[in-house]
């Protein structure tokens, strides 16, 4: 009877092990998805944009597989898509509660596909430099297959992510960017910085894309074949030497600065493909236009993303020394100041915009003004979310300096909330 009742408690014992790895193990055991395997991809159509929510949560690496990226996981779920018509589309999976990589290829087997796009100058525009989305030239009748796989790329002595979660992948036709026309010029502001020691610095920087672009009446002699062209408008805080970084040597895209208040009245200071320095002077206004140069293969200006930025080492400002005896004078301040704003994305599932104020003067306070709805007070940070309308929206700002004097002109910022998962 020992023995009979000594296997019995071995059996449950075994019984309550196996229900505990199951119980505190799950992934280990959940059925992975249907489109796990490339045989069995998942068949994307209808009218674009296309939204769909999975995961990829028990999926598996099968043999012959390669996606390209820093650190694929393996947990690799596939779609397949068929474009009819040739366009700009744009594919990816911005939107995640987990680092992933997203691929596309043409090919029938998994160890035969060929890669259709990659690299940073095809990222974008929702999420560069990311490996989640891409814009490319689709062609008609052209199917193409679609891997999301976790990213497990970390940086010791940081713990590694998590490979496996919710995702939504978009296909939609690649939108024009907002700054294409100069008088939708994007804005570019940023602080200026202090360093212990009173070393001064700024730095702003901005991503970008001309994929969609335009040439309108009257924009500056490119050259034959080159157009495409966005814009931004910057204003030097004070005056210095500023070092500008666009996309360098090699990637079809230059860029120029002017001066001017209308696309027919620019007067130019620089053209340069890369990187340029220049003496400029605090307070004024210039116009930057990126723009491609024609394709050795199609003669059409050339598209990508790319990234922009604009620094410089300020000088510490002098001490104010008043003479011995002396009282402070006052003077009627009746400058108005400059508005700047600077965008961030929380990469939250829906994302989440937060907007941070600038002012040329130290003690503004600042009013908004969001889409249509009446001008109002605000704090020098805000943050949109899912709680408004989906689609796109402009957030227009002033700075009031202490002295009350209002910026005539309104910075702008221009954000897309995306429609709710279904």
């Amino acid at each position: 009877m020992a023995g009979v009742r000594g296997k019995r408690v071995g059996s449950i014992a075994a019984a309550l092990t196996a229900f505990c790895l199951l119980l505190f193990a799950p992934s280990a055991f959940a059925a992975p998805p249907a489109n796990d395997a490339f045989a069995n991809r998942e068949v994307l159509s209808g009218p674009l944009p296309i939204e769909a929510s999975r995961t990829n949560a028990g999926a598996t690496k099968e043999t012959g597989e390669f996606i390209p990226g820093l650190s694929p996981a393996g947990h690799s779920v596939w779609f397949e898509w068929e474009a009819t018509s040739s366009a700009w589309v744009t594919i990816g999976a911005c939107n995640s509660d987990f680092p992933l990589i997203a691929a596309i290829f043409t090919g029938t087997a998994v160890n035969e596909l060929t890669q259709v796009v990659s690299g940073n100058a095809a990222e974008g525009p929702d999420c560069p430099y990311q490996q989640r989305q891409y814009t490319f030239r689709a062609q008609a009748d052209t199917e193409y297959e679609i891997a999301v796989d976790g990213n497990n790329f970390y940086v010791p002595p940081g713990e590694p992510p998590g490979a496996e979660g919710a995702f939504t992948l978009r296909i939609e036709a690649t939108p024009p960017p907002p700054n294409d026309s100069f008088a939708n010029a994007t804005i570019l502001s940023a602080p200026i910085g202090e360093e212990p020691g009173g070393q001064r610095f700024y730095f702003a920087n901005t991503n970008g894309y001309n994929w969609m672009a335009t040439t309108e009446a009257g924009e500056p002699f490119y050259g034959a074949g080159s157009g495409a062209s966005i814009w931004y408008s910057w204003t030097a805080p004070e005056s210095g030497t500023y070092h500008f970084s666009g996309p360098c040597c090699g990637s079809g895209i230059n860029w120029g600065l002017y001066v001017g208040e209308s696309i027919d009245q620019l007067s130019q200071m620089l053209a340069a493909t890369g990187s340029a320095e220049v003496s400029l002077v605090g307070g004024t206004t210039y116009r930057i236009a990126v723009y491609g140069t024609p394709d050795l293969a199609t003669g059409e200006p050339t598209t990508r993303s790319f990234s922009f930025t604009i620094s410089a080492s300020l000088l510490p400002l002098p001490a104010q020394a008043m003479p011995s005896g002396s009282a402070p004078t006052s003077q009627a301040d009746t400058i108005p100041p400059t508005t700047g704003i600077s965008k961030s994305v929380l990469k939250r599932l829906p994302p989440i915009f937060v907007f941070h104020f600038h002012s040329s003067e130290p003690g503004s306070t600042f009013r908004c003004r969001l889409d249509k709805q009446p001008w109002g007070a605000c704090p020098a940070r805000k943050r949109f979310g899912s709680q408004r309308a989906p689609g796109r929206h402009i957030l227009r700002v002033i700075a009031v300096d202490p002295a009350g004097n209002e910026d005539p002109t309104p910075a702008i910022a221009r954000f897309r909330v995306p429609r709710a998962s279904r």
